[in-house]
């Protein structure tokens, strides 16, 4: 067995053992996910929302594609975004869907592969990044919440330390000029492959230019991370015996956050075991469920993905 698929095998097995363990200690109520066909209406919300979020993550990928001087129509972003999620939701793996972005950007654009594919992890990344800031954002909102709990204090000092770390580097980075410098030069005459990691560093540092579209993108990240928390939130109505609480659109981003982490695919079961522990230092209960119905709800959205897949061109990038 090839040692990739061997990594993916255990933490497949990891993520069924959390999952079996969380059952096992009654964590997770299958029965209450009921509440989703009871309750359909908050299911249906958590439907759109979960739409809306995937179609603006379609439309900041655009904006950063064609602020790079390429060209990526909405339609074509919206396929490929719902694509990405089919594939990030079927494969046992959470770069299921960045792998497919990557590959189509490789065989329709080969002289600017590493512009696309660094246009793809930073969209990637401005999302985990207003994930991660988030909880600081709302923080100003559940001061009592903070203030009873050492834990979540823990977890904002944490936040706003990597986050101003990644700002502060962002910084520095923005102010040192790479055309003529040594660091390139070392690239592209030391390195291997260190043409393609010198691009993407030119590919970075010409957002420089365009801080209207990056901020741009970087708001629509804020929105959508939003709406997330809005379709856990109406699932926890739907599905959580004493209904959703304002401490939730607290600690859901939070969980999130527990849930991109790579140990298992997808965050199955770290995520569960993660909100289950947030909403219980909240006094709440039905974190896991909570979790579990918002992946549902992916499911269910990530087919559409299968649809575009199966049907027409794959043709999405173009470049002058």
């Amino acid at each position: 067995m090839k040692p990739k698929m061997l990594f993916t095998l255990i933490r497949l097995v990891i993520a069924i053992a959390m999952v079996l363990y969380l059952m096992q200690m009654g964590v997770i109520d299958w029965t209450s996910l009921s509440g989703l066909i009871i309750a359909w209406p908050y299911t249906l919300l958590a439907v759109i929302l979960f739409f809306v979020a995937t179609i603006l993550q379609a439309l900041r990928l655009q904006i950063l594609i064609n602020a790079h001087q390429m060209s990526l129509s909405y339609m074509a972003a919206v396929k490929l975004t719902l694509i990405g999620l089919f594939f990030s939701t079927y494969l046992p793996g959470a770069t299921g869907g960045d792998l497919i972005k990557i590959y189509y950007a490789s065989k329709e654009n080969p002289g600017s592969k590493a512009e696309v594919i660094t246009i793809l992890f930073l969209d990637r990344f401005m999302g985990l990044f207003s994930l991660l800031t988030l909880p600081v954002f709302l923080a100003p909102f559940f001061i009592d919440l903070i203030r009873s709990q050492e834990i979540l204090q823990a977890l904002l000092i944490l936040s706003l330390s990597i986050s101003s770390s990644i700002v502060l580097i962002t910084f520095i980075a923005a102010k040192f000029e790479l055309a003529d410098s040594k660091l390139i030069y070392w690239l592209n005459n030391k390195v291997r492959y260190g043409h393609f990691l010198s691009r993407a560093l030119h590919t970075i540092h010409y957002y420089k230019r365009s801080l209207g579209p990056l901020l741009k993108a970087l708001a629509i990240s804020y929105f959508l991370q939003l709406l997330m928390v809005g379709v856990s939130f109406s699932i926890a109505e739907a599905t959580n015996i004493f209904g959703a609480d304002l401490k939730m659109l607290f600690l859901i981003p939070m969980g999130y956050m527990a849930n991109s982490f790579p140990l298992t695919p997808g965050g199955l079961g770290i995520g569960e075991a993660a909100m289950e522990s947030l909403f219980l230092l909240g006094g709440l209960t039905g974190g896991a469920e909570t979790l579990l119905g918002w992946r549902l709800i992916m499911i269910l959205v990530g087919l559409l993905g299968l649809v575009y897949y199966l049907k027409g061109s794959k043709k999405f990038f173009s470049t002058p």
